[in-house]
Order: structure tokens, then C-alpha cells, then sequence
């Protein structure tokens, strides 16, 4: 197989006044024009270097655009990123055809004239790659999970953990979906549960880390092939935000809504205890 990988990614505060720009990105360590999966391991750089190694280790090939992922600041100007995007589509049209598209993006990146930057990411990618490649991104858990999203990915997995200490193992867990997928092995559909409310979840003690668990438990039994507990970032005046459960079953869509609905209602009635 043929797999596109990339990083592009930044966690925006809709209300600050410091503005994400250009060197925010570029100037950054975490840029890599390519090889980020070759440079040193950081949140950034992990997801590629886990997805190249995975790869290599079952023979695949890998073509890999940006790594490119500023610190959190405020919205990014819609020119700088525009230059971003294109730079990941324009290296995947050069690649085609390829089967599989793997990116890492934060999932809460804002833009002037763009409240979901990673919808509109993967559009572009999905209009580039074709309706048979395999799509799939890996979000922090802090993102704002948008109806665009799902419609134009295959995949969608979001760290389980925060503090975010799971980052190889939910790249891992795409790669691992998204080659089963494109192998004709599963036939992933998605679905998600919108909670309602704002809120701030560590996953270490407590409720929560039960309610973690158990969901993690659930994946691979009865055709449920992923489960994800999207927390949402608050600080951001867009459309989507909030907390959202998100479960990606094999072939059922009824299934993947009823788990979701279940989870997110589990997860407001726990509000007061978490």
C-alpha cells in the first residue's frame, strides 16, 4: 500500500489577541518541511514516526508532507493558513494515487474566515485523494468535533488520555483501522453524541477514569471498532464547541449512534461528580 502521511496543527483561543501567524508555524521547531517522522519525538512528530515505523515494518510505502504545529495562541490569519493547507494538498496530489491518507491534526484550529480548519483540511484532501482512498486523522481530545469532519474522513481517533500521554498508541490504533480498512477487511462508519456542555475531564482518578476504561473496553467486541470521548476546548467561539462521544462501528451505522447516545448521556449525568 501507498500511505500519505502529514502533521498540521494548532489549539486556538477565539478570544485572545495574540495572533498565530506565520512564524508561529514555520519558525517553529516542530516544522519539518518533510522528515518530521525522521526528527526527533515530540507531540508533533510522534504520530508520523509511529505511522512510518508501522509501515516499513509490513512493508509499505510512505510519501510524508509537513509537519508543521504552533503553539497554542489565537486565530491564524486566513493567508498563512491557506499556504499550510495547500502545501499538504499540493504534496498529496503529487503522490497519487495512494491508499491511505493519515494526518495529525489538533481538531481545534481556527483561522480568520475558518472556524473548522481541520473540515476543511480534510475536504481538500478527500477532493485530492478520491472517494476510495482511506482518510483518516488523529485529534487531541480537546477538539471540536464538526459534522464536516465526519462526513470526509473514513477514520476519526482522539487521545483518550489528559494529560495526553497515549499519542503513539491512538496513532497506532488509526493506522491499524485504516489499513484494515483499505485491505477490505472492515468497513468503518461513524457516528457521535453531542453532550452539551462545556467542561474540563482528567482522565487519571475519579469517575472518569472509569468511564475510560470501561469505553476502551468496549472496543473490538459486538463490531465496535473505536470509542472516543472528544472533551472539546472552550475556549473558542465556534459553532462546535463542546463535548461529543464519538464511536466508529464496522458496517452499523445504528449501532455506532446507539453507543454514542449512550456513552454522552452517561457522561452529563456524571457532570457533578467529574
Amino acid at each position: 500500500m501507498k500511505i500519505f502521511i502529514a502533521t498540521l496543527g494548532t489549539e486556538t483561543n477565539t478570544f485572545s489577541p495574540i495572533v498565530t501567524g506565520r512564524g508561529a508555524f514555520m519558525g517553529a521547531r516542530e516544522w519539518h518541511r518533510t522528515g518530521g517522522s525522521l526528527a526527533a519525538a515530540t507531540p508533533a512528530t510522534l504520530p508520523l514516526r509511529t505511522w512510518r515505523e508501522m509501515a516499513a515494518a509490513e512493508g509499505h510505502e510512505v510519501v510524508e508532507s509537513i509537519c508543521s504545529f504552533a503553539q497554542p495562541g489565537g486565530p491564524t490569519p486566513a493567508s498563512v493558513y491557506e499556504e499550510l493547507r495547500d502545501l499538504v494538498v499540493g504534496d498529496l496530489k503529487a503522490a497519487l494515487p495512494v491508499d491511505i491518507v493519515l494526518l495529525s491534526m489538533h481538531g481545534a484550529m481556527v483561522a480568520v474566515g475558518y472556524d473548522d480548519c481541520e473540515g476543511d483540511v480534510l475536504a481538500h484532501v478527500r477532493a485530492a485523494a478520491g472517494p476510495d482512498a482511506v482518510v483518516g486523522t488523529v485529534l487531541d481530545l480537546h477538539c471540536h468535533l464538526t459534522e464536516p469532519m465526519r462526513e470526509q474522513a473514513d477514520l476519526i481517533v482522539t487521545y483518550k488520555e489528559y494529560p495526553h500521554d497515549d499519542i503513539r498508541e491512538r496513532s497506532a490504533e488509526l493506522y491499524r483501522l485504516a489499513v484494515r480498512t483499505a485491505a477490505g477487511v472492515i468497513r468503518p462508519v461513524m457516528a457521535y453524541h453531542d453532550c452539551r456542555m462545556l467542561g474540563i475531564w482528567r482522565t487519571p482518578h475519579g469517575p472518569v477514569r472509569a468511564f475510560v476504561d470501561r469505553m476502551t473496553a468496549l472496543e473490538g467486541k459486538d463490531g465496535i471498532l473505536s470509542v472516543s470521548f472528544v472533551h472539546g476546548f472552550p475556549w473558542a467561539d465556534v459553532p462546535d464547541v463542546g463535548a461529543k462521544m464519538l464511536v466508529i462501528a464496522d458496517g452499523d451505522a445504528d449501532r455506532a449512534a446507539a453507543l454514542a447516545r449512550t456513552l454522552g448521556r452517561e457522561i452529563w449525568a456524571m457532570r457533578a461528580a467529574s
